[in-house]
């Protein structure tokens, strides 16, 4: 099989996936094509035609069909599409959860140790993480960021003082603190910037 059978085979795979789409996802697509493979592009623009969405190819043309590019460097990348936007938050969220069972993980180390009053910690801050999270899910409102923001910062001073104050000082637990803080703030940052696109 060639390039162009390859490439046919594909285009009809999507255009069978793509005839569920209601007509407002199909124009979606067309508007963003530049996001997804060209075979996909090309079925929904098909598909777009057949339903009467766009009258020919040439309409590509118009200005609401070219994409918005940014130019230069940007911290958060511009979703265009809201599928992918929902998805991405989705999986953010879920990331987010996993991150309140790492105090708790701690407190029962702790625990281990015979340090209640760290195990009680590792459990309160567990569980304030989460009920953040299940707030921010539900109420999608932005204050919440504050709390979480304060809760991750203050857990981020709080391993770094029992870090410096072992001996000897390891260079991998800085290193896994900075990367575990740095990644998880820019994942809520991220987060924050998406739910601000929310049409």
């Amino acid at each position: 099989m060639n390039n162009t059978d390859q490439e046919t085979s594909g285009e009809i795979n999507f255009y069978e996936r793509y005839s569920d789409f209601t007509d407002d996802r199909i124009f979606e697509i067309v508007k963003n094509r530049r996001n997804y493979q060209e075979q996909a592009a090309k079925a929904a623009v098909k598909i777009a035609i057949e339903r009467g969405l766009i009258h020919s190819e040439q309409d590509l043309l118009a200005p609401e069909f070219q994409n918005r590019k940014t130019s230069g460097f940007t911290l958060f990348p511009e979703i265009t599409n809201d599928f992918q936007r929902q998805k991405l938050v989705g999986s953010i969220f879920r990331f987010i959860y996993v991150l309140s069972f790492l105090p708790l993980i701690y407190g029962f180390l702790k625990y281990g140790e015979g340090k209640l009053n760290l195990t009680y910690l590792g459990a309160g801050i567990s569980l304030v993480w989460f009920l953040l999270s299940l707030l921010l899910k539900k109420t999608q409102k932005q204050v919440v960021f504050i709390p979480l923001l304060l809760v991750l910062f203050s857990v981020s001073v709080f391993a770094g003082i029992q870090i410096f104050s072992g001996k000897p000082i390891a260079a991998l637990d800085i290193f896994m603190l900075l990367t575990g803080t740095l990644l998880s703030l820019y994942l809520i940052l991220f987060l924050k910037n998406l739910m601000q696109q929310k049409p």
